[in-house]
């Protein structure tokens, strides 16, 4: 596998082409730009995991809230 200069996208090392942009991988590419690119590609995944973990945070608390509201409701009731 390898980094798309393209796009940043993991394809796979025979395909001379990306077949998500159609970037070509027939020149060579320096080192150092595909570390960047990796870099590059880690940051994002990272931002990605961390919004996730916080949407499902704000999920967890409204879901805290209604199960303290329905618990209130239950012994009100009892």
């Amino acid at each position: 596998m390898c980094i798309c200069g393209g796009c940043g996208k993991l394809i796979d090392r025979k395909f001379y082409y990306c077949p998500w942009c159609g970037y070509s991988r027939v020149e060579k590419e320096k080192e150092e730009s595909a570390e960047l690119r990796y870099a590059k590609f880690k940051e994002k995944q990272f931002e990605k995991r961390y919004n996730q973990i916080e949407k499902m945070e704000e999920q967890l608390d409204s879901l805290e809230q209604e199960l303290s509201i329905l618990v209130l409701s239950a012994e009100m009731h009892k």
